[in-house]
């Protein structure tokens, strides 16, 4: 690699670009270990981020790694505390909402690719990006300015890159546990709770129709914004992608239709959906955006539900593998039979309550219920003993491989 360093560009035009392997320099996370977590130094701490370089790199820099590395990102965020109503937004309710939009910046830098969330995330870097120099503070710098224009009340940034697997694996236990208390607090709170829903725009960058509604029962679909994230970047920046949804007239509690969804969606979606269930699988299901890690999907030759996860390598009973249902599940799609969904909606009662939700889940990947029981576990096995039950029971690939198996099942 020589040559003088050329500007690294970056631009919403190269979202959605593909890296293939040949044109592959590195891959960070992915198969490795890989994470993103960002943490709020608010307004109720003494912490500064006075005397801090702007970019900490703990292991190999960029251009040292070839083929797969162990990859974490953290971010320390400094509000500007004249920008945010205390009392009325809990700062550190912000954090999954800008972790959420470092996939798209990413996204914009030529050469680059992210895909995923929380600690399953994978960048692929083109041999391209690293010749015109790309360096980890070229990162840093670009998402600097990407952050602080989208949100106002960011004051400062301070990034740390870990491409060390010891110090990686340290960290990324650490973000398990601040996703943990964010997944037990979304769960501490129920639709009927509440008077306003919200909408997120953020995925409308590459797929235009997608409007997700979260609301207490249903975070958004890519499982990393709950209701209360999703109220505070509401109230802190009014203008941004996320906005306030009323719930109107509840037309129907089981499959979860209200009136103030439907319209919000119809709006948001230029009219492209018109009408959304929040707990149907079959009948106007919610619609997917490009990130998400589980697709929930109908079995018609048993009248059961599937589930399918991103990690999983084989087909599921339909014969589809999850890249393959992933084409005509997300980007804003709605179709019947299918729909991507977060793992913290799957903890829910309402979970797709309207084909009888996990009493009708008939086939899942073991992966997914590797993941699943490791997650009733954490969070509290006494509370969700039903489920976990109802869990262990359920065949996975192991046991069913195709449509005739699970009907002798049955």
């Amino acid at each position: 690699m020589s040559g003088e360093k050329q500007k690294i560009e970056y631009s919403p035009a190269f979202v959605g670009e593909h890296i293939k392997d040949a044109a592959l320099y590195s891959v960070l996370g992915g198969d490795e270990l890989g994470f993103q977590l960002v943490e709020i130094i608010g307004p109720e701490t003494n912490l500064s981020l006075s005397g801090l370089k702007n970019i900490e790199v703990t292991g190999p820099p960029l251009s040292e790694i070839r083929s797969k590395s162990p990859f974490g990102l953290i971010l320390k965020i400094k509000v500007n505390e004249a920008s945010v109503d205390t009392s009325k937004i809990p700062v550190r309710d912000l954090e999954a909402v800008i972790e959420k939009k470092l996939g798209d910046f990413i996204n914009q830098i030529e050469g680059v690719s992210h895909q995923f969330v929380r600690d399953e995330i994978e960048i692929r870097i083109s041999h391209k990006a690293v010749e015109n120099g790309l360096t980890f503070d070229d990162l840093a710098a670009i998402l600097n300015e990407l952050i602080t224009e989208e949100f106002p009340f960011v004051a400062g940034v301070f990034f740390r890159v870990v491409t060390d697997e010891k110090t990686g694996s340290e960290e990324s236990e650490k973000a398990r546990g601040i996703y943990k208390k964010r997944d037990e607090r979304a769960l501490s709170l129920h639709d009927e709770d509440v008077k306003t829903f919200y909408g997120c725009k953020i995925c409308q960058i590459s797929s235009p129709a997608h409007v997700c509604v979260i609301t207490p029962d249903r975070p958004s679909v890519c499982g990393t914004i709950n209701w209360f994230e999703a109220r505070a970047a509401c109230l802190s920046n009014p203008d941004g992608p996320v906005f306030e949804i009323e719930k109107g007239e509840l037309i129907d509690a089981k499959s979860g239709e209200y009136s103030g969804v439907s319209a919000a969606v119809a709006a948001g979606s230029g009219g492209e959906n018109s009408r959304v269930l929040l707990y149907s699988l079959t009948e106007n299901p919610h619609t997917t955006g490009s990130v998400f890690d589980v697709i929930a999907f109908i079995i018609p030759e048993v009248g059961g539900i599937g589930l399918i996860d991103r990690t999983s390598k084989s087909p599921a009973v339909n014969c589809l593998t999850f890249d393959e249902m992933m084409m005509f599940t997300g980007y804003g799609q709605q179709i019947s039979g299918f729909s991507g969904v977060g793992e913290t909606y799957m903890m829910s009662e309402k979970f797709l309550q309207k084909e009888g939700g996990w009493d009708n889940i008939v086939w899942m990947t073991q992966s997914l219920k590797d993941r699943m029981i490791q997650k009733i576990q954490a969070l509290n096995p006494e509370k969700y003993e039903k489920l976990l039950n109802r869990i262990l029971e359920i065949p996975t690939e192991n046991d069913v491989t195709t449509c005739d198996e699970l009907q002798r099942r049955q």
